[in-house]
Order: C-alpha cells, then sequence, then structure tokens
C-alpha cells in the first residue's frame, strides 16, 4: 500500500511529534530504577506523564522540556531545514555544538556534574540531581573527538544506546529512498558507530516504513519475513521474543529484558509497550511506568504509535504541554512544503 506523497509527509510530522511529545511526557520521571518508589509515586493519580515536579534522580528540568534524546533529534532536524531538507554532516555538527558544546545550558550542566559526581562527593552518598540537562556520554565523546580533530566525527563502535537512532530518524523521513539508507548510516555513525545501533536502529526504521505504508502491525509484518526488510538473526530472535511475551505485563517484560538505556532491552520494551498498547496514550504511559531510562524507550514508542496512529490521535494537552512542539510543527510543515513543491 503506497501513500500518496503529502500524507507520508503528514505521517512524518505525526512520528516526531510523536517521539517528541512521549519523550517530554517521561522526562520527569527519567531514571528512576526503584520500582516501589515510582510504584509508590504514582499510585492513585490518572497518569503518570508530563508529572508537574521533576523527580529524577540524575537531572531536573521544567516539565514539558525534553531530555537530550529527543533534543539530538530536534537539532538533526534543524540542520535539515537550514539546508532545505539534506542531510550534510558537517551543518548537523554545527547544529551539536551550538546547542550542546560551549557556553550551553548543556556544558554548564555537565560541569557542575563533574564536580557532584567526583568520588569525594559520592563516598559521602548520591549527590541531588543536578539543575539541568543531562548530556548522554555519546555526545560528549562526538564533542571531544571534533575538539581534538577539527573533523566529523565517527561515534565509538562499542556504543549501545539510542542516541544514533535519534540523531538520523529526521534523516531517514526526510532524504530521498535512494539515499535514506546511506545518509542514515552516516548520520547514525557520528554519534554511534559499531553493528549494534546500527542493526536496531535500521530494523526500527522499517517498522515506521511499514506504519507509514498503512499497516497496522508492523512488528508482526517484519518478522514474518526478515530476509525481505534485512534483518539479522539477532534482531529477529528479539523481535520474536517481545511477540512470544506479549501477554506479560509491561513492567514485568521490562525489568526482564532490562530497563536501562541500552540495546537491546530498550527496543524491545519498547516494542512491547507499541503491542501492548490500543492508544497513543497507553504506549507512553506503559513507557513511563516500567521505569528506568523510560524516556530511550518512550522516543521509540511515540514515534511508531504515531506513525500508527496519526498525529490527531494525540492529545492536544499533551501537544500544548511539550515545549518543542511548536518548533516541530513549524520546521516539519516548512519540510513538507519544500518536498512537496519539488515532487510537483
Amino acid at each position: 500500500m503506497q501513500l500518496h506523497p503529502m500524507k507520508g509527509l503528514q505521517k512524518n510530522r505525526a512520528i516526531l511529534l510523536g517521539a517528541a511529545i512521549a519523550d517530554a511526557a517521561a522526562r520527569p520521571l527519567h531514571w528512576i530504577y526503584d520500582a516501589q518508589k515510582l510504584n509508590k509515586l504514582t499510585a492513585g493519580k490518572t497518569g503518570p506523564e508530563f508529572w508537574p515536579n521533576s523527580e529524577s534522580p540524575f537531572y531536573t528540568l521544567p516539565t514539558g522540556a525534553n531530555s537530550a534524546y529527543f533534543d539530538l533529534t530536534l537539532v538533526m532536524l534543524r540542520s535539515l531545514q537550514k539546508n532545505c531538507g539534506l542531510f550534510e554532516p558537517k551543518i548537523f555538527m554545527e547544529h551539536v555544538l551550538s546547542h550542546f558544546g560551549p557556553n550551553t545550558a548543556y556544558e554548564q550542566a555537565f560541569q557542575k556534574r563533574k564536580l557532584n559526581y567526583s568520588p569525594k562527593v559520592r563516598e559521602k552518598g548520591w549527590p541531588a540531581p543536578i539543575n539541568g540537562p543531562w548530556r548522554h556520554g555519546l555526545v560528549s565523546t562526538m564533542l571531544e573527538n571534533y575538539h581534538h580533530t577539527g573533523e566529523i566525527p565517527v561515534g565509538p563502535d562499542n556504543a549501545d544506546e539510542i542516541d544514533g537512532f535519534c540523531a538520523a530518524l529526521p534523516v531517514w523521513l526526510y532524504s530521498k529512498p535512494e539515499n535514506r539508507i546511506a545518509s542514515s548510516r552516516t548520520a547514525l555513525k557520528m554519534v554511534a558507530g559499531g553493528d549494534l545501533c546500527e542493526s536496531h536502529a535500521l530494523a526500527f526504521f522499517q517498522l515506521l516504513d511499514l506504519a507509514l505504508s498503512g499497516e497496522q502491525y508492523p512488528i508482526h509484518q517484519l518478522v514474518r519475513n526478515p530476509t525481505r526488510y534485512g534483518l539479522s538473526k539477532q534482531i529477529t530472535e528479539e523481535i520474536e521474543q517481545v511477540i512470544s511475551a506479549s501477554e506479560i505485563a509491561h513492567e514485568e517484560f521490562v525489568e526482564k529484558v532490562g530497563k536501562a538505556c541500552r540495546y537491546s532491552g530498550t527496543f524491545q520494551g519498547a516494542l512491547h509497550a507499541v503491542l501492548q498498547a490500543s492508544s497513543y496514550e497507553e504506549g507512553v504511559r506503559l513507557a513511563i511506568l516500567a521505569g528506568g531510562c523510560n524516556c530511550s524507550r518512550a522516543v521509540q514508542v511515540g514515534c511508531l504509535l504515531g506513525a500508527i496512529h496519526g498525529a490527531e490521535k494525540i492529545p492536544t494537552k499533551w501537544i500544548e504541554a511539550t515545549h518543542s512542539a511548536a518548533e516541530i510543527q513549524s520546521i516539519t510543515g516548512k519540510l513538507s512544503n519544500r518536498l512537496a513543491s519539488q515532487a510537483a
């Protein structure tokens, strides 16, 4: 099933909005690994999304702000707008520097972190959360490599988190079909090298493509023909494990596969939430309440459910609560208009 090009571009907006809003919804409860603490905190409440106070033990941001996961996506989106929808590594790196690098809120918070999390401080107990955003290790490595070499960086081969996926997501969505795999790989490898991150990211992009084509059950469809979609044996087995565990309580499943930021737990946990959810809201809430690195799972859950259900199924109140939503709608609108005029 082929979508009309303009409808496909509208779905791109739903994917990016879905990811941004899910990430912002989870952010105040990010990185709470103590399940008992999280359950006690949220008990009796109508929903855990957009928690009014930042309860993350690591960092504090206003409710409605995004974590560094979606901030990477937004930075890439801005760089695409700057270059007429085309991915250019140098332009992306310029935007990474201006958002995460010297004289930014991320850099200031990073310097505080180095003091707060020094061995001497840690000996006295767990430090209080820093005020400001938390820059992920892969982004710091990007900045360090660029500072030392002045060249476009290549991420570490042992990377195992979703930052590369987050950066490459807009590239996949807005590249021409003949360029999208190569361009997405280049974007991804600037942040995270190695096969682990690439294989999971490309598999997830295939899920998004299936959803964009109108497939309501993309996870099942993907694993029915792994060769057609270029899935490795490992990815195929991971998805099959998720499907076979679809009746298991989500929190229990995430506890089993891992609720930290790393692959393959973040990938499997996200797919499990999508399988169990009958709506965008339900999927995001499942991701949040499973705890741990819920933002990494929420980004994936939000973009896939956005693709499946469309932007109209994302609650208006949630859109209004997300600080980046207006900018995303503006940029995606401009990119869509430009690409539609080129296709005409």
